[in-house]
């Protein structure tokens, strides 16, 4: 495994961690059923495995963000309510770098 898929990576605890301040519900549409753990600056982006860019998604809400047509509109919502939970969001911050 390289630095950067490790970096990219969710851990069993930031996992707990993501659920946990998320309610455990789809932060988009409050399903709690099939939860994923969704990042906001996807992996193949090097999006961190973090919870500053880490959020709970029901599949459909995951996969409407990913690739549906209101993917600019989820992304926002994701923005939103990440900036909203941690004071010093930037997504800046939430790349892999070297």
């Amino acid at each position: 495994m390289t630095k950067a898929s490790k970096a990219c990576d969710i851990s069993p605890k930031v996992r707990k961690e993501v659920l946990e301040r998320d309610n455990q519900k789809c932060i988009i549409c409050g399903d709690n059923q099939n939860l994923q753990i969704a990042h906001y600056v996807s992996r193949g982006r090097l999006g961190l495995g973090i919870p500053q860019n880490l959020v709970v998604m029901c599949p459909h809400c995951h996969f409407q963000m990913d690739n549906g047509k209101y993917h600019t509109e989820l992304q926002k919502a994701v923005r939103e309510y990440l900036s909203a939970r941690y004071e010093d969001w930037n997504e800046k911050d939430l790349i892999y770098k070297e």
